[in-house]
């Protein structure tokens, strides 16, 4: 880690910041050389002052995230719940600043004090980050802080805010954090039970009625069952269906999966052998000469396994693939030699999970084509606009037509 990095945070764009944070947050990580969980590094001196609760914004800034400045006025409430912090160091009211706030005490939080080390003001920066008015920078902000010093009470709150978050990155973006911080804040995502158990009784008991020329599969990705954008009568599924592949599956029992997730690699394998187990008895029941398959997050993990289960595609068409080099697809099944890799610049999503977001240096990497589609997102690869505004179509149907 360089002090310029560190520097850099406060005049950065929203989505430079909140990559920056994610990065001092996995570099203060790493320096612990922690494994499995959180390492935990010696805190700002400042975080130990005593806490005054008549001035809630100076403890926000100065005993929560070890930001020595003058009370900001320029602070709005997150949410209109009346909604506050439960810390280790009290109660504080859920607050962020705005931006001309923000870089006024990012600039501040950079002042060298005593002995100060390059990693006290890098955990500062973070903690200012967790006041941002941008949501995307506040939640990898969060993240990063959890890294970065082990501590769960200050960030679950933040994370947990945007659960039910319209916009599907940060929805993504804060389940994702919260799984590898606290499974259990995000186990009531995860939809296990009866429409996944009656979609494998409807794809058990209906039946080849024939083997169909061609067929298109949507598949979903982690704490994404419940969406709509893959369903039939859904955003992409509809856009897919009329201008890409009229034969994308349309019919009630459409695949899914739990969507469930682990930070553990064995937990996952586990996860991905049950769900691609459930996509080859789908595809046996529906059989086609021509399968395509469009993936997005880890719902392409799902589909690298069912190859390695010997499922046979005429094309892989991976939407934001969070790439394992354990878990690789095997090529040898998909006819066409292809796997369309469409995705952004950077996500957010991807960097959480620990993931690679192409197949460079893997045995795949010959069969890849990619396509960035944006500069920041995990959700923007399977956005209807952008595959008409970036030539997708065109770009995944070279092959098996």
């Amino acid at each position: 880690m360089k002090l310029k990095e560190v520097q850099s945070v406060a005049q950065l764009d929203p989505q430079g910041r909140a990559m920056q944070m994610l990065k001092l947050g996995q570099e203060l990580y790493d320096s612990k050389k922690g494994k499995g969980k959180a390492s935990k590094l010696a805190l700002p001196s400042s975080m130990k002052a005593e806490v005054v609760m008549d001035e809630p914004c100076s403890l926000v800034l100065k005993s929560l995230h070890g930001v020595d400045g003058e009370t900001p006025h320029d602070m709005v409430g997150l949410s209109l719940t009346g909604r506050s912090l439960e810390t280790v160091n009290g109660t504080v009211p859920d607050l962020v600043m705005t931006p001309q706030g923000r870089k006024k005490q990012a600039l501040k939080a950079l002042t060298r004090k005593g002995a100060s080390s390059l990693s006290d003001l890098a955990i500062r920066q973070l903690g200012v980050g967790m006041l941002d008015s941008h949501p995307h920078a506040r939640l990898c902000s969060a993240y990063a802080y959890w890294q970065a010093t082990g501590l769960s009470e200050p960030v679950i709150p933040v994370l947990a805010s945007a659960i039910g978050s319209d916009d599907v990155d940060e929805h993504t973006l804060a389940a994702m954090c919260l799984a590898r911080i606290d499974p259990s804040k995000v186990k009531h995502l995860e939809q296990t039970s009866r429409v996944a158990k009656k979609q494998t009784v409807s794809a058990g008991s209906s039946g080849a009625a024939g083997e169909k020329a061609s067929m298109t599969l949507i598949i979903h990705g982690t704490f994404a069952n419940g969406s709509a954008w893959y369903k039939p009568g859904g955003d992409f599924h509809k856009y897919i269906r009329k201008n890409v592949y009229s034969d994308v599956y349309s019919g009630s029992d459409f695949y899914a999966w739990s969507g469930s997730y682990s930070v553990f690699d064995s937990e996952l394998k586990k996860i991905w052998t049950k769900a691609a187990r459930k996509l080859v008895a789908w595809c046996n029941n529906h059989p086609a000469k021509k399968l395509r398959l469009i993936a997005h997050s880890h719902g392409n993990n799902v589909v690298n396994m069912a190859t390695q289960m010997g499922l046979k595609a005429c094309s892989l068409i991976q939407l934001s693939p969070p790439v394992h080099e354990w878990n690789l697809p095997v090529m040898s099944n998909v006819a066409s030699d292809r796997l369309f890799n469409i995705h952004s610049s950077h996500d957010p999503v991807v960097f959480v999970d620990g993931g690679a977001q192409d197949y460079n240096g893997t045995v795949v990497h010959s069969s890849e084509r990619t396509r960035i589609i944006s500069f920041f997102s995990h959700s923007d690869s399977h956005d209807a606009g952008l595959w008409k505004k970036k030539k997708i179509p065109p770009f995944v149907k070279t092959v098996c037509q």
